[in-house]
């Protein structure tokens, strides 16, 4: 995996660093393009408006426990299971001024279940629609412009049940609250620039069967490198654990472990405050917990499938 990564900058270092020197003394590197990747550490100017469309698309047809990829299949080797996941999450930013920034979330999902089995899957349906929105107050409190050794951010934000909770649909039905902090620095003039983030979201009970529906811990990093005024290469990571979701108070014993990494591109258009991104991320480490025990054997569910990679795609226009 380490030389996947390293062999994928060293030749976007190759393709665009001819070039990289000659556009300007110090070029600026661009935003994140991963998709659970916040603002971080910045903050957007006053007056100004970011539309952000991500775009993510993965095929799960693996089961991962303690890490160990495993076939997805039904019990007794009576076929296999498959989830092409496609998501678009629109984004919109705004500055309010002194370090202050407003921004929502909201994702369109299509979870396409594929069962290749002599068995009928039972309560499994493929998941399609509107997911619930998410809403963010963002504070830059420390700046290297203002003379700090890093850029650090602080949010609050709203989990809002703008999702569907029907058989079909993808949302959970339940309110939540996050907090999340950024911390960021750059180097070269601006030229590299080092990121994380760490987040919490709590979620509490859904809509229907009183399901207290699992809470998420995002831990987020890239590191960037500006080879020229309009390419960027980097490096982005993203781990993710989501704790037991809860029925009458009792574990459904369905928590998640997920890891992954990948290089990154960004086409910059400065002159149209534009940016186009393209990542992909491998998977690093996965643990699934949701499973059916069947004659003392585990075997996955369509909750617990997961993919060996997955690419990430960003459009930001800046207003």
């Amino acid at each position: 995996m380490k030389s996947i990564i390293a062999g994928g900058l060293l030749g976007l270092s190759l393709l665009f660093g001819s070039s990289a020197l000659a556009a300007e003394a110090v070029p600026q590197v661009g935003q994140v393009v991963i998709e659970s990747m916040g603002p971080a550490s910045g903050t957007m100017p006053k007056g100004k408006l970011a539309a952000i469309v991500n775009y993510i698309h993965a095929d799960k047809h693996t089961w991962y426990r303690n890490g160990s990829r495993h076939a997805a299949k039904y019990p007794f080797n009576k076929g296999t299971q498959r989830n092409l996941h496609d998501r678009f999450v629109l984004k919109m930013r705004y500055g309010l001024g002194d370090g202050y920034d407003v921004r929502f979330a909201t994702p369109f999902v299509m979870n396409n279940f594929r069962a290749h089995s002599t068995l009928t899957p039972n309560g499994v349906s493929s998941k399609n629609g509107v997911g619930d929105t998410t809403f963010v107050l963002h504070k830059q409190f420390l700046s290297q412009r203002g003379g700090a050794p890093v850029d650090m951010a602080w949010d609050l934000g709203v989990w809002t049940p703008t999702g569907s909770t029907s058989d079909d649909g993808v949302g959970t039905g339940a309110w939540g609250a996050m907090a999340g902090l950024g911390v960021g620095r750059a180097f070269d003039g601006g030229r590299q620039f080092l990121e994380g983030e760490v987040m919490y979201l709590y979620r509490g009970v859904g809509h229907t069967s009183r399901v207290d529906v699992s809470d998420v811990f995002r831990l987020n990093g890239r590191y960037v490198y500006a080879l020229s005024r309009r390419w960027d290469a980097g490096i982005e990571t993203q781990f993710e654990y989501n704790t037991d979701s809860r029925r009458y108070g009792r574990s459904n014993h369905d928590a998640s472990t997920t890891w992954f990494a990948g290089p990154s591109v960004t086409f910059k258009m400065p002159e149209y405050g534009a940016s186009l991104g393209v990542s992909t991320q491998f998977s690093l480490y996965q643990d699934y917990n949701a499973v059916a025990r069947i004659q003392n054997v585990d075997y996955p569910t369509a909750a617990s499938l997961g993919e060996r990679w997955k690419l990430e795609a960003k459009l930001a226009i800046v207003f």
